[in-house]
C-alpha cells in the first residue's frame, strides 16, 4: 500500500507574480498532495480570493508587480490563516514590524524546502 502524499489535506493559496515560479509552486504542491488555491499574481486578486476561499496556508511573494503583499498578509493573519513569504530579496527587506515573525523562504527554493515549510507552519484539513 502506497503511503499518503506528505501534504495530503493541505489547502495552500499561492500569490506570485512570476508565472514560472507560480507554475513551479503549483507542480510541487500538487505532486505532494496539496490542493492549490490560485495561483493569483496581483494583490487585488489575492484579497478577493482570501475573502472566499477556505485556506490552510498561503505562500506570498512580497513584491507583486510593484505592490507589496503586506495588506493581504494582514487580512490572512486576521483570519487565522498561517502565511509564509517567498522572496528574492535579502535580509534587509523592509517588512512591517507586525510581520517580522512570518517565515520566509528565499528564491530560488527547493521542493523539499517548500514541503518542509508547509508541514512546519501550515495546517492540514485532513482527518
Amino acid at each position: 500500500m502506497a503511503s499518503p502524499s506528505p501534504l495530503c489535506g493541505y489547502r495552500i493559496m499561492i500569490v506570485e507574480d512570476n508565472y514560472l515560479v507560480a507554475e513551479s509552486l503549483c507542480d510541487i504542491l500538487t505532486e505532494n498532495g496539496c490542493k492549490v488555491i490560485g495561483p493569483v499574481s496581483r494583490l487585488a486578486q489575492g484579497l478577493e480570493l482570501a475573502a472566499d476561499a477556505a485556506i490552510g496556508g498561503a505562500l506570498l511573494d512580497i513584491n507583486l508587480a510593484g505592490e507589496h503583499c503586506f495588506p493581504l498578509a494582514n487580512v490572512l493573519l486576521d483570519k487565522g490563516v498561517p502565511i509564509a513569504f517567498l522572496t528574492g530579496y535579502g535580509e534587509g527587506t523592509v517588512i512591517p514590524a507586525a510581520l517580522y515573525g512570518v517565515p520566509r523562504l528565499s528564491k530560488p527554493f527547493s521542493a523539499s524546502g517548500i514541503v518542509s515549510l508547509i508541514r512546519q507552519h501550515f495546517r492540514s484539513s485532513a482527518a
